[in-house]
């Protein structure tokens, strides 16, 4: 009997002991996959669009194609990377696609424009990947729905991006997230003569201006002893960890590339975003989407 007893001491010490180990592995793995959702800083992607006449099927016939090329592979960049099936419950990854407005332009559609984000409620989160692809499916459709809209414009009076930079950024911008801004832009921020003539000085950026920079010696010089650069906004975007790149610039010549370029980061950096990169129409699309999927990496 004394025997029986001790055997089945043993076999519940070793129940027990298996069962503990067994318990603390669940935990363990259970604090691993938290571990991994903790650490990775929630990422913020934001897209401006300009949809001035650089998307007109007259004057650019196929820039509507190329920008929704590059649109849809940011959304599903996006999706491979911070939509696995198990992380992305809880996951407060962000992405929204912006149209600054044109002014004396009827604006986009308000529902349209609704649909152009996927920032998830607590609910939606809950649901996991299915949750995502309805949203998805949404965006991909505003995007078709913006540039069909956008394309057919009669009149194109230019992107107020220096007005969104200044009204609206902000509301966009998490301060605890890793905040990328992509910007779909020829770099010009130029309006139609009657528009032109109404703003304020510094609001924007002319051919005219970027030819007369090009034929001056020491241009570089000139632009900041001048003071031809963008007006600051006065804000300070230094705390939200921002970076910032530029796709499908236009120019004509080289130095033009460079003038613009010069523009975009004096008045970055009186914003507080000093880490920025830009690309020209010139480089293919794919160049493009690979420097995207570089730039969005948080390894």
């Amino acid at each position: 009997m004394e025997k029986d007893i001790k055997v089945l001491a043993r076999v519940f010490a070793v129940t027990l002991l298996l069962l503990t180990v067994g318990c603390t592995s669940d935990k363990s793995d259970a604090k691993n996959i938290s571990s991994e959702t903790s650490l990775m800083k929630p990422v913020n992607i934001i897209v401006i669009i300009d949809t001035s006449d650089r998307v007109s099927e007259t004057k650019n016939p196929h820039q509507v194609k190329k920008d929704i090329k590059i649109t849809e592979s940011i959304v599903n960049i996006f999706e491979e990377k911070f939509v696995r099936p198990n992380l992305y419950i809880g996951s407060k990854h962000t992405l929204a696609f912006v149209v600054p407005e044109q002014p004396n332009v009827d604006p986009i559609q308000q529902q349209t424009l609704m649909n152009l984000k996927i920032w998830p409620t607590p609910k939606q989160r809950a649901g996991g990947a299915p949750e995502f692809k309805k949203m998805k499916t949404k965006l991909i459709g505003a995007i078709d729905e913006l540039y069909q809209s956008v394309s057919k414009q009669k009149v194109f009076t230019g992107s107020d991006v220096w007005k969104w930079f200044r009204d609206s950024a902000e509301v966009y911008l998490k301060p605890d997230a890793l905040n990328y801004i992509i910007c779909l832009s020829d770099g010009y921020l130029d309006f139609n003569h009657n528009i032109q003539i109404e703003r304020p000085k510094r609001t924007y950026i002319s051919y005219r201006q970027v030819a007369k920079l090009r034929e001056t010696p020491n241009w570089k010089q000139k632009f900041h002893t001048e003071k031809h650069g963008l007006l600051e906004i006065g804000e300070d975007f230094s705390n939200y960890n921002v970076k910032f790149l530029m796709v499908e610039i236009a120019h004509r010549h080289m130095l033009d590339l460079e003038i613009v370029k010069e523009y975009w980061q004096t008045w970055l950096k009186s914003m507080g975003i000093t880490d920025s990169q830009f690309l020209s129409t010139q480089d293919d699309p794919q160049i493009v989407i690979r420097k995207i999927i570089e730039f969005t990496s948080t390894e």
